[in-house]
């Protein structure tokens, strides 16, 4: 399978700003909460085709974790990102770009997917750690909240600008 040059100096430049926003994010105290990795591969997701946004999803989180250590390998916190971060570009490069949904539709249904495949993903890993799963998965869905939010009000207005910037998107 052949991916277009764009796609891959595109989702090239987005995967390292997926390193390094989370990298500023914990700097000035706002840690994971918003969610920093997420903003620039969903931005991606609506840029590239759904290959290319896959596989920025898986890759970025374990690129990120060789490089800064973070998210760890373990807990399972990179790996459950791998997995969350590929269906969620995938499904906004499905939705957006190939089934020509509006962006924000795009977005929210993405999100609502890939937090939902989260959430299923934590109840099946909480038992095999001994963690009490009650407490953790509403913890774990409350927790992305913020960032969901501002990935809610940030994304779409990202993804037009570079659109509108560079007319060939």
């Amino acid at each position: 399978m052949s991916f277009r040059g764009r796609d891959i100096v595109i989702g090239s430049i987005f995967s390292g700003l997926g390193v390094v926003f989370p990298i500023m994010f914990h700097l000035v105290g706002l840690g994971s909460v918003f969610l920093p990795m997420f903003l620039p591969v969903v931005t991606a997701g609506f840029l590239v085709s759904f290959p290319v946004a896959f596989s920025i999803g898986l890759i970025t989180p374990l690129f990120s974790s060789v490089i800064t250590g973070m998210p760890p390998i373990f807990p399972p916190v990179a790996p459950v990102m791998c997995i969350e971060l590929s269906i969620l570009t995938g499904c906004a490069s499905l939705f957006y770009r190939n089934l020509r949904w509006n962006i924000w539709l795009s977005l929210v249904c993405a999100i609502v997917f890939s937090r939902t495949v989260y959430l299923v993903i934590i109840l099946l890993i909480v038992p095999l750690m001994k963690l009490p799963p009650g407490v953790l998965t509403i913890a774990a869905a409350i927790s992305g909240i913020p960032g969901i939010i501002l990935m809610i009000a940030v994304v779409p207005p990202a993804v037009k600008m570079v659109e509108k910037k560079f007319h060939s998107f």
